[in-house]
């Protein structure tokens, strides 16, 4: 397996968190929205690949903002 600079680690931890949480979320908002339908797999991927290209870039603002939180509220 391929080792990364440790510098990249908040991107690679953006990256693994938004793709895996917009993979949940477009799958539960789809099943809430509109049910089980013949082609939900098609929507369900179409809406995954529309909600990870938003989900990456704002997890790439918002990690390390919530990691100082997480670190200030340990610390104290």
């Amino acid at each position: 397996m391929p080792r990364f600079n440790s510098k990249r680690k908040n991107l690679l931890v953006a990256l693994f968190a938004s793709v895996g949480m917009s993979f949940v979320m477009s799958f539960t908002m789809l099943l809430v929205n509109i049910g089980i339908v013949d082609n939900f797999i098609l929507l369900w991927l179409k809406a995954w690949l529309v909600s990870v290209t938003i989900a990456f870039p704002s997890a790439i603002l918002i990690v390390p903002v919530a990691q100082k939180v997480a670190n200030e509220l340990i610390n104290t």
